[in-house]
């Protein structure tokens, strides 16, 4: 796992670029619950939307029996990614790691079920973690440098 301890800031011809912090791409993570989960189908990325919880030191989801978890089943390597646009910037996290499947019981009551929100009405249930290898996150500021040229 790349850790960072603070944040840096670079730049970029798109604009201002800050590098995260481990720290800060888990409070951002924390801080919202929809995010997009990447894994191969049939030798071919895919990405599903998922409901999660953040905890600090992995990502739970949760899931109906169907495509995703058949894929997860045979390939546990994942990428999870979660972004949002602000009035000045975007923020973008992604972490790389391995998926378990851990059951229809919710894997800790503080999460409970009000936390993940049901997209669809679903009979049953199933909980993922995900263990990251890697978290690395980018903070975009939406300001470009002006290039007044040379006379």
């Amino acid at each position: 796992m790349v850790m960072t301890s603070q944040d840096f800031n670079e730049w970029s011809p798109q604009g201002p670029v800050t590098e995260l912090s481990v720290e800060h791409c888990w409070n951002l993570l924390k801080a919202t619950n929809i995010g997009r989960l990447g894994l191969s189908v049939n030798n071919q990325p895919e990405i599903f939307p998922v409901n999660y919880i953040a905890d600090g030191s992995s990502v739970v989801f949760r899931t109906a029996r169907g495509t995703k978890l058949r894929e997860l089943l045979t390939n546990e390597s994942v990428v999870f990614e979660v972004d949002e646009q602000l009035e000045n910037g975007a923020w973008s996290v992604t972490l790389k790691g391995t998926a378990e499947v851990l059951g229809p019981e919710i894997p800790d009551p503080a999460y409970g079920d009000e936390t993940l929100p049901q997209w669809v009405p679903t009979a049953e249930y199933l909980y993922v973690r995900i263990t990251p290898r890697d978290i690395r996150g980018r903070q975009f500021e939406h300001q470009l440098r002006l290039i007044i040229p040379e006379s």
